[in-house]
């Protein structure tokens, strides 16, 4: 899982970097959006295995749901801490326009504000960290030039994701993800994905 190491790197750097983070609108808490349970939507187009195997595109979607914990549970601590207590629950797929891997993902993801109001009031930068498992209908063990040997089809699936907060409601951002076994298969070669996304808070 060469692409965890870069997402376990970023959550070394987070709790500094979530000193930037408060309440003002920015991104959709705990408690807030539809219903009290959908928070945002993301989506846009994604460069499918980087120049390897399975080089392409795909069209992905997200749905991202409000944490679980309660804003009032959170309100009142420090901005260094809180991040790690407020994780959305997430559902997304990848479908790719090549003919090769789609996937659907699951997971949670941990959002910081890295920096507010810097060119508008409510704009700022973000920092997203996603981890879960994704499902593929890819192949096991082929041993093919144009697909990927990926060991299975239930995996793990990391992500990191730096954005513009346009607006309460709006960003955009750079997302990266990866997808593999984690070495518990014989065939490990995992999938990495690099593609940019609009987001709409809901």
């Amino acid at each position: 899982m060469r692409g965890a190491g870069t997402v376990a790197m970023m959550c070394c750097f987070l709790p500094g970097l979530a000193l930037a983070q408060d309440r003002g609108g920015v991104r959709i808490h705990a408690g807030e959006g539809i219903a009290g349970l959908f928070s945002e939507v993301r989506g846009g187009a994604i460069w499918h295995d980087l120049e390897n195997k399975e080089n392409s595109f795909a069209i992905n979607g997200e749905l991202l749901f409000v944490s679980p914990v309660p804003a009032r549970v959170t309100a009142g601590l420090d901005p260094l801490y809180r991040w790690v207590l407020e994780p959305r629950p997430h559902l997304g797929f990848s479908a790719n326009t090549g003919g090769k891997t789609n996937k659907g993902y699951f997971g949670l993801t941990w959002t910081a504000m890295l920096a507010r109001d810097l060119l508008r009031p409510d704009d700022g930068i973000r920092l997203d960290v996603l981890f879960g498992g994704s499902v593929n209908d890819g192949l096991h063990d082929r041993n093919l030039p144009d697909r990927k040997d990926l060991g299975g089809n239930l995996l793990f699936h990391v992500g990191v994701e730096l954005g513009y907060q346009i607006n309460p409601v709006w960003s955009v951002s750079l997302f990266f993800d990866h997808d593999s076994n984690g070495g518990l298969a014989k065939r490990n070669q995992g999938l990495n994905s690099l593609g940019l996304r609009l987001g709409f808070a809901l």
